[in-house]
């Protein structure tokens, strides 16, 4: 799960797209390209023109000019922290831009805005310090804080666990949370039945949970929490598809299609 964008190509509004076999088409209320269906919903024509728009219709599949996957949900949040730690009256346009959810778009003219701001913003040597689970051995990142999350990162039917600038944390589901363990530099042990032990100095606590980082490979023994100085830079993965999107949204006129 996570936030796409797209940009049509002018093939359609330029007249060099084939024509339309299951009838006329247009941009409907949201600005998608739609078949026009005066008599009610008819689903073989509807079929009809989605399978001309991915196949002949023109050079470019969907009839879209750039297609982009600009990041998972978390990696969103994170691009919109550190504005907010950069500072987002610098960047009202791309603070503005970037949606909370699926769905809805970002007109050209906006559009234009936006990339003058990505420019800046890459440029930037330091926005902010991210706070990070890693494990000790090898420096891979586990977890990251996100600030709209409150730092949790993993969920089960008994817990919730994640990292914040007070270190790694495990809560239960009561209602309030209580702290079952947190820690800024701890050790874990898998143990039987989905159970793992964390141990600070001589404490050890038994939490049932997968351990921390497993993901397929062995869990880490000693992990820690680092806070790590990020740059525009370090945001290139949702900035440079952003550039592209935007960028095709400036010399099509199209806007940019949150998907």
């Amino acid at each position: 799960m996570g936030l796409d964008a797209f940009v049509y190509c002018r093939c359609w509004q330029d007249g060099l797209a084939t024509p339309c076999p299951a009838g006329p088409v247009g941009y409907d209320e949201d600005g998608w390209l739609a078949l026009v269906q005066t008599g009610g919903y008819d689903g073989a024509a509807d079929n009809a023109f989605y399978s001309w728009m991915s196949g002949d219709a023109c050079p470019h599949r969907h009839m879209e000019l750039v297609s982009e996957h600009v990041a998972n949900w978390a990696g969103v949040r994170l691009f919109q922290q550190a504005l907010r730690a950069a500072g987002e009256h610098r960047f009202p346009a791309l603070a503005a831009a970037l949606p909370d959810a699926n769905g809805g778009s970002l007109p050209a003219d906006r559009a234009a805005v936006v990339l003058a701001e990505l420019d800046t913003y890459a440029g930037i040597a330091r926005i902010t310090d991210e706070v990070e689970l890693i494990d000790e051995a090898t420096g891979r990142v586990l977890m990251q804080y996100v600030e709209s999350y409150r730092g949790v990162f993993m969920f089960g039917p008994g817990f919730q666990a994640g990292v914040d600038p007070d270190g790694f944390f495990v809560l239960d589901r009561a209602d309030p949370p209580v702290t079952l363990f947190r820690a800024a530099r701890f050790s874990q042990r898998p143990l039987p039945g989905d159970r793992v032990e964390f141990t600070v100095g001589g404490t050890r606590t038994v939490v049932a949970m997968r351990p921390v980082g497993e993901h397929g490979e062995p869990p880490p023994e000693r992990l820690a929490v680092r806070n790590r100085s990020r740059s525009g830079g370090d945001f290139a993965y949702v900035v440079e598809p952003l550039r592209r999107l935007c960028a095709a949204s400036v010399s099509t006129g199209s806007p940019v299609m949150w998907c």
